[in-house]
C-alpha cells in the first residue's frame, strides 16, 4: 500500500509539473537553498518539547461558521498543492515558541507551512502567501478550512468533506484557528533558529506519510479529481510560481541529504523539555553547538562533495527525463493518464472489495461502535443544542444590552437636543425682547416726533383758522355793505326821478353829516393828543395836568 501510495503521489506531481510547464521551456533548476533556509544543525539535538493537546489549548469564542464561496476540494486541494511544493525537503527554519520548536516551511511568494508535533501526532497549518489567516488547520483527525476569520469546512483525516460535526470539532477549529494565528505572527517576527538534521530524520516519514495519503485519496476520490484537474488545466497564477519552487526544492533536498543522513542521533527519548538557549549557560550550549556544527561539517565535507558530484550525474539525468516527458503532445499525455486512471481504477475497485470483505468480518464490533457513535452523536447534539441556546441567550442578552445603550444614547441625544433648543430658545427670546425694546424706543421717538410735528400743524392750523375768520369776517362784511349798496341802488332805481331830489338831499345831509362828524372825530383826536401830552408833562415834571380850555370843550 506505501508503495502504490507513493508511486501515485509521484504520478500526480509529474502530471501537474507537466502542465504547468506546458507552454514553458524547459530548465534545470536552481540548486541553491531556498529563500528562508538556515543551515541545517547537524549536531545532536536537545531535547524536544511537544504542544500541548487540543483541549489544552486556551478557550475562544466560536468561529463563525459560514458557506464556502469555491469548490469543496479547492481548500484542501490548496494545502495538498502547496505541501507538494516542500517535497521533502527539510524545515527553513524554527523558533522558539514557549519552549516547543515548530519547523517552519516558506516559499518565495510568502506562502507558508508551519508543523508542529502533538502527544496525538502532528498539526499542520498552511497559509497564502497573502493573509496572515491560515487557509486551512490539519489535525490528527480532522482538518478545517477557513475564509479569513470564518470555518467554512471540516474534512476527516483523509481529506473528505464531514458535515454531521458536534462542537467539539467546532470548538477544537477555533481553538486551533487562534493557535495559527499567534504561530504565524511567531514564524515572522521571532528570532530564527537553524532545524536539527537529526529531528528531520526521525520525523520525516511521518510528516511526508501525511502527503501521501492525501494523495491516495485523491487517486481514487472523482470529486477531488475533477477540481485538480481543472486547476492543472487552468493553473492559478500561485501554482506556478510553485511549480518552479518545487524544482529547487527536489534539488535542495537531495543536495542536503548527506548532511540528514550524518547527523548523530538524540541522546534523550522524545518528547521531553527542550531547553532554551538564556542566560550565560545556554549561551555555552550554543557555542558547542556551533562548534560541534563545523566539526561535524569539516568531516563530512569530502563525503558531501562525492555524493553531490554523483547527485549531480542522477539529477542532469532526471532532468533530461523530465524534458522528454514535458515535450510529449497533449495526446500522448491524455492517453498515459487514461491508461493511469483505469489501472488505479482498477486498484482502488481491488482495495474496496477487500476492504468490504474486511468490514463485513468486523460487522458484529462494527454494530457496537456505530452504538456508541449514536450515542456520542446523540450527546454532540445535546450538547449542540444547549450551546445554540446559549448563544441564542447571550444574543438576546447582548441584544437587550445594545438596545438599552441605544436607548440610553437616545435619550442622551434628545437631552442634549432639548438643551440646544432651550438655549437656542432663550437666546432667540433675549433677542426678541432687545428688538422689542428697540421697536418702543423708536416708537416712542416717532411719537413725540409725531406729537411735536401735529402740535405744530395744529398751532398752524389754528392760525390758518384764524385768519380765514378774519378774512370770513371781512368778507361777511363787505358782502352785507355790498348788499346793502345794492338795495340802495335797487331802491333809488325804484324811486326813480321822484325820489332823486330827495336822495339828493340826503346824500348832501349825509355828506354834512359826515364833515361834521369828521371834525368831531378830529377835534377829539386833538384832544386825545392834547391829553397824552400833558400826561407825559405831569408825569416828567410832577405837577397836575392843565385843564383844558373851554374853548377846547368839544361842542
Amino acid at each position: 500500500m506505501t508503495q502504490r501510495t507513493l508511486l501515485l503521489t509521484a504520478a500526480a506531481s509529474v502530471l501537474a509539473l507537466a502542465a504547468c510547464d506546458r507552454a514553458q521551456q524547459a530548465a534545470a533548476p536552481a540548486t541553491g537553498a531556498p529563500i528562508a533556509a538556515l543551515p541545517l544543525a547537524s549536531a545532536p539535538p536537545p531535547p524536544e518539547q511537544v504542544a500541548p493537546y487540543a483541549n489544552q489549548l486556551p478557550e475562544a469564542p466560536p468561529l463563525p461558521r459560514a458557506r464556502p464561496r469555491r469548490a469543496a476540494y479547492s481548500y484542501i486541494d490548496d494545502a495538498y498543492a502547496l505541501g507538494d511544493v516542500f517535497a521533502d525537503s527539510p524545515p527553513d527554519y524554527t523558533v522558539d515558541y514557549d519552549g516547543e520548536y515548530p519547523w517552519i516551511w516558506r516559499t518565495s511568494d510568502g506562502a507558508y507551512r508551519v508543523v508542529e508535533d502533538t502527544p496525538d501526532g502532528y498539526r499542520e497549518y498552511y497559509y497564502y502567501g497573502d493573509s496572515d489567516y491560515p487557509f486551512l488547520i490539519r489535525g490528527p483527525q480532522y482538518a478545517y478550512a477557513y475564509d479569513g476569520p470564518e470555518l467554512v469546512m471540516v474534512y476527516d483525516d483523509y481529506g473528505r468533506p464531514v458535515y454531521d460535526y458536534g462542537p467539539e470539532v467546532v470548538d477544537y477549529g477555533t481553538r486551533f484557528f487562534f493557535r495559527a494565528r499567534r504561530l504565524y505572527d511567531a514564524a515572522i517576527h521571532d528570532q530564527r533558529r537553524a532545524a536539527y538534521a537529526a529531528d528531520w530524520r526521525a520525523h520525516r516519514d511521518n510528516v511526508l506519510a501525511i502527503q501521501q495519503q492525501w494523495a491516495a485519496e485523491q487517486a481514487r476520490n472523482a470529486d477531488w479529481q475533477r477540481v485538480r484537474q481543472e486547476r492543472v488545466s487552468a493553473p492559478p497564477p500561485r501554482f506556478q510560481s510553485w511549480s518552479q519552487e518545487r524544482g529547487q526544492r527536489v534539488a535542495y533536498a537531495a543536495r542536503v541529504a548527506p548532511v540528514i543522513a550524518a547527523a548523530p542521533a538524540p541522546a534523550h527519548p522524545a518528547h521531553e523539555v527542550r531547553p532554551q538557549f538564556a542566560g550565560p549557560a545556554g549561551a555555552n550550549a550554543q557555542a558547542r553547538l556551533q562548534a560541534e556544527q563545523q566539526q561535524a561539517a569539516g568531516r563530512q565535507a569530502i563525503e558531501q562533495n562525492r555524493m553531490a558530484v554523483q547527485q549531480q550525474g542522477r539529477d542532469q539525468q532526471r532532468l533530461q527525463a523530465e524534458a522528454q516527458t514535458r515535450g510529449l503532445n497533449d495526446r500522448r499525455n491524455q492517453a498515459e493518464f487514461a491508461a493511469r486512471q483505469q489501472r488505479e481504477g482498477q486498484a482502488a475497485k481491488a482495495e474496496q472489495q477487500a476492504r468490504q470483505q474486511h468490514e463485513a468480518q468486523v460487522a458484529n464490533a462494527g454494530q457496537v461502535r456505530q452504538q456508541e457513535r449514536a450515542q456520542r452523536q446523540a450527546q454532540d447534539r445535546q450538547l449542540t443544542e444547549q450551546r445554540r441556546q446559549q448563544d441564542v441567550a447571550q444574543r438576546e442578552q447582548q441584544r437587550a444590552q445594545a438596545d438599552q445603550h441605544r436607548q440610553q444614547q437616545r435619550m442622551a441625544e434628545v437631552g442634549q437636543r432639548r438643551q440646544a433648543e432651550a438655549a437656542q430658545a432663550q437666546a432667540h427670546a433675549a433677542a426678541a425682547r432687545q428688538q422689542a425694546q428697540q421697536a418702543r424706543s423708536a416708537e416712542r421717538a416717532q411719537r413725540q416726533q409725531q406729537m411735536v410735528a401735529e402740535r405744530a400743524q395744529r398751532d398752524q392750523q389754528a392760525r390758518g383758522a384764524e385768519r380765514a375768520r378774519q378774512m370770513a369776517s371781512e368778507r361777511a362784511a363787505r358782502d352785507q355793505q355790498m348788499a346793502s349798496e345794492r338795495a340802495a341802488h335797487q331802491q333809488q332805481a325804484h324811486e326813480q326821478q321822484a325820489q332823486a331830489q330827495q336822495a339828493r338831499a340826503a346824500e348832501q345831509q349825509a355828506r354834512n353829516a359826515s364833515a361834521e362828524q369828521g371834525r368831531q372825530a378830529q377835534a377829539a383826536a386833538q384832544h386825545a393828543q392834547q391829553a397824552a401830552a400833558q400826561a407825559q408833562q405831569h408825569a416828567q415834571g410832577g405837577g397836575h395836568p392843565q385843564k383844558p380850555d373851554k374853548k377846547d370843550k368839544p361842542q
